[in-house]
């Protein structure tokens, strides 16, 4: 089957149709899963607010601040 063929979909039978639809689904289940397992760090990339309240999604440059930086807030 050429390529154009499978792309313009009239030529595929039930059971590859089928396989092509299990394979996105279960991609989109993946990346569902890989995104609520690592939620915590995607929250972590985008602050709310930075120190002074003042910039709102600001991209973090570092995501876990040191202990002296946390000493003096």
């Amino acid at each position: 089957m050429a390529m154009d063929d499978f792309l313009e979909g009239t030529a595929l039978t039930g059971r590859q149709a089928a396989i092509i639809f299990f394979a996105f689904l279960i991609l989109i289940i993946t990346a569902a899963i890989v995104l609520i397992t690592f939620s915590d760090f995607f929250k972590n990339l985008v602050a709310t607010a930075d120190a002074a309240g003042v910039r709102v999604g600001t991209l973090l440059l570092v995501t876990v601040p040191s202990t002296s930086a946390l000493e003096r807030r």
